[in-house]
């Protein structure tokens, strides 16, 4: 299920259409959005955390609350997360590599291969579905810098459709509009937190929060199938 995310001069042109808002450092907010989507679409292996709020359980599928791990362009990724399954809480770890997803049960400790309709496993792959929402933005604007442990970030605040969050978030999205929030590195240009505000599905309310969090860039990590999987 894991693809290579839209190539750069593909985010660089259809970014370059979008609306500007105030300057950094004497670049447009759309130029700061192109040149993260470029930089981000170029690392191969990252760390991420990943936080739902606000939304209501599903009494279907695998739906995560909350998710920590790594991924490998462009189809290895590995978690250890949390939420429900069937409307049931668990905690437990996943581990996708191309098609192949497997699920630690978290009763018996085996790892099972599940079905990848069931799974929102775009959200162990930030690198499409991010790329995919600062492809989409429209009408950014640049909300000025912010320190973050140490490392100063440039915000970008701006909208997307349902539709270009929703691999993101794994969800059927409406037609509506959401506000999104970037955080771009100043020194490397990279993403380092998207946060998506507001309903995305239909039915969702109004305080609906997803978050992502991207750190590590390129450091060594190796992803393999777990043992004893089927």
């Amino acid at each position: 299920m894991i693809r290579l995310p839209p190539a750069a001069v593909a985010v660089v042109a259809l970014l370059a259409t979008a609306g500007c808002g105030g300057g950094g450092q004497g670049a447009s907010a759309a130029e700061i959005v192109s040149r993260s989507a470029s930089a981000t679409e170029a690392v191969k292996r990252f760390h991420f955390t990943l936080d739902v709020r606000n939304v209501p359980r599903t009494s279907t599928g695998l739906q995560l609350t909350s998710a920590e791990g790594d991924v490998v362009v462009p189809d290895r990724a590995r978690a250890d997360v949390a939420g429900n399954f069937a409307g049931v809480s668990i905690t437990t770890r996943i581990v996708a590599i191309g098609e192949d997803v497997w699920l630690e049960n978290p009763l018996s400790g085996a790892w099972e291969t599940i079905d990848v309709s069931t799974t929102p496993i775009a959200l162990l792959d930030p690198s499409r579905g991010v790329l995919g929402v600062m492809l989409g933005i429209v009408d950014p604007n640049d909300e000025g810098a912010e320190d973050v442990d140490g490392v100063t970030l440039r915000k970008v605040s701006g909208t997307a459709t349902a539709a270009d969050v929703a691999p993101l978030v794994a969800v059927a999205p409406s037609a509506r509009e959401v506000p999104v929030m970037l955080w771009i590195g100043e020194d490397d240009q990279l993403l380092h937190r998207i946060e998506v505000s507001g309903p995305v599905a239909a039915g969702e309310p109004g305080d609906a929060v997803r978050v992502v969090e991207i750190s590590r860039f390129d450091e060594p990590v190796t992803i393999e199938a777990p043992d004893g999987a089927g």
